[in-house]
């Protein structure tokens, strides 16, 4: 053992010695070939501002033994070589400095030249006649000094090597010698003393797998416990369709009053449907379903698992499905409403297009189509404000409003009516505030009390109380009218719901000022309750948090 010790860390020494030369090598040639790139760019550019001829007769007079100059004409013909007889070499047209010169004024490459057979760096100038004058150095001068350097790097190295070996045996002896008196009290045996450190790291993994396994099961509890309380039902089965996990949800939803796990798919739920969406599941094809069970909604989904069996996901779609069923009657309910009116209209103006009028009966007929264009405005406007309310429109603009003002305004736009039906309003609670949006507030009471007087008895009465109690105001719209039947309160805040549609229709009632006298008060997060009694009269509760 030691001496596998001893053999490994001189390796290492060594290894690491090897990587230190190489990279000292590297950023020797990086430096040398940087300080050669920058000698040729200095002895190119002396040379940028004369002709050829002029660098030319310069350069016969100077020897540069270091360094080897060409003179390139612009079609790439050598006129000058200090180096080698230009007359011997080949057009330099294609070399990519004479290019970048000719081009750019400077260029400057690396690469292995044909002509000395040597790595040569490059850099050329554009001269002033447009000739070009490239400087270039050879390997061999670049490494040169790098060459010199060689003795001293290897003395370096030797000595590293040296003390390295001495390090290794005094650090084998240091490392095993601790290992030697270890005694250590355990089931575990080591057949060699030096392997007690490995026994006693097996002892250490030993709990720390029994830590892992104790984690394990207690995200296992976890994950048991989120499935088993999420409302989504979920269903795993393997790649017979045997069921491995169901969660209390699917439990629920098929009312099952112990586990399903260990049984087949196919015999949970008796269903051809089902039963081929599961098949596909198993077979890789992902699909989905509709499901009522036990009066609710359910959107099924399937889906295989990679290496075998599928996961069936319930999703409890009620209430969005309830939503769209009110959107489909909310639509139905709008083009009824609409093609009444409209139907109205056209059929009296067609009559008196055609002339099948009398003209003593023209009036009738034209304030029969007003009513009925006034009707179908006064429609789309409330079926306007429904949207808008139901996006939450109207909570950008609150203000402070005295309640009993905007109410007493409400009274007095419905005087004549009020006066016409034999109805006395009265309004109580001056000065109570709230922080509201005022036309919604006047929109409120004008709905609660328009209803009020439409449906009361000649010489009834309306009363508009507004309470302020604490953190809360209450306001109280209560009338001696006709009532509305037990059955029919529930429905009463339903969009487009009419207890007496013969009356409504005469009264010129859209079927949705109260469904919009409920989403105002949801706007304002309060809450509206009503109480009545046929033939007693009607009263609508609003309570509003006081938010001033």
């Amino acid at each position: 053992m030691k001496k596998r010790i001893f053999l490994n860390m001189i390796l290492l020494t060594a290894a690491s010695l090897v990587v230190m030369s190489a990279a000292l090598c590297f950023v020797f040639y990086r430096q040398f070939s940087s300080a050669a790139m920058e000698a040729l760019r200095n002895r190119a550019e002396a040379f940028a501002d004369n002709s050829s001829q002029t660098a030319v007769a310069a350069l016969a007079i100077t020897k540069s033994a270091d360094m080897r100059v060409t003179i390139v004409a612009p079609d790439g013909t050598v006129v000058f070589d200090n180096a080698v007889q230009a007359d011997d070499m080949p057009n330099h047209l294609d070399r990519e400095e004479i290019l970048d010169a000719l081009e750019t004024g400077f260029g400057h490459s690396r690469r292995f030249s044909d002509t000395l057979q040597k790595e040569t760096v490059y850099y050329a100038v554009r001269l002033t006649d447009g000739y070009v004058l490239r400087a270039a150095k050879t390997g061999d001068s670049i490494f040169g000094v790098f060459i010199g350097t060689l003795p001293i790097v290897a003395g370096v190295v030797l000595v590293i090597v040296i003390a390295g070996y001495l390090l290794a045996g005094s650090l084998t002896k240091r490392i095993v010698a601790p290992i030697n008196v270890v005694n250590l009290e355990s089931e575990l045996t080591a057949p060699y003393d030096e392997l007690a450190p490995f026994v006693r790291t097996i002892a250490q993994q030993r709990e720390h797998i029994a830590r892992q396994l104790s984690d394990l099961e207690n995200r296992s509890g976890t994950i048991s416990a989120i499935m088993d309380n999420i409302n989504e039902g979920i269903i795993l089965t393997n790649e017979q369709g045997i069921i491995l996990s169901a969660n209390k949800s699917v439990l629920r939803v098929f009312e099952k009053d112990s586990t399903v796990d260990g049984k087949n798919i196919l015999e949970f739920l008796r269903d051809v449907d089902f039963s081929e969406h599961v098949r596909g599941a198993l077979d890789g094809n992902a699909g989905e379903m509709g499901m009522e069970r036990a009066h609710r909604t359910y959107r099924v989904y399937f889906s295989h698992v990679s290496g075998g069996g599928a996961i069936i996901l319930f999703l409890d779609i009620t209430e969005k499905a309830k939503s769209e069923k009110l959107r489909r009657e909310f639509s139905a309910n709008v083009s009824h409403e609409l093609k009444t009116p409209l139907t109205s209209i056209y059929g009296n103006a067609e009559m008196l297009q055609n002339g099948m009028v009398k003209e003593n009966d023209k009036q009738a007929f034209y304030r029969q189509i007003k009513d009925e264009a006034g009707r179908l405005i006064a429609l789309i406007e409330d079926i306007l404000m429904i949207s808008k309310l139901d996006e939450g429109s109207g909570q950008e603009s609150f203000e402070a409003v005295e309640l009993a003002a905007v109410a007493a305004e409400t009274v007095e736009s419905l005087s004549q009516k009020a006066a016409e039906n034999q109805v006395a309003v009265q309004v109580s609670g001056a000065g109570i505030s709230m922080k509201a949006n005022r036309s919604l507030m006047y929109e409120m009471f004008y709905n609660l009390i328009d209803n009020a007087i439409k449906y009361n008895k000649p010489g009834g009465a309306v009363t508009v109380d507004i309470i302020n109690m604490d953190n809360q105001i209450k306001i109280n719209v209560a009338d001696t009218g006709i009532g509305i039947p037990k059955e029919a309160q529930s429905r009463i805040f339903e969009r487009f719901y009419r207890v007496d549609k013969s009356r409504s229709k005469k009264t010129g009632g859209t079927g949705l000022g109260l469904a919009i006298v409920k989403h105002i008060v949801m706007v304002h997060d309060g809450k509206i309750e009503l109480q009545s009694r046929q033939d007693k009269g009607t009263t609508v509760t609003v309570l509003f948090y006081s938010n001033m």
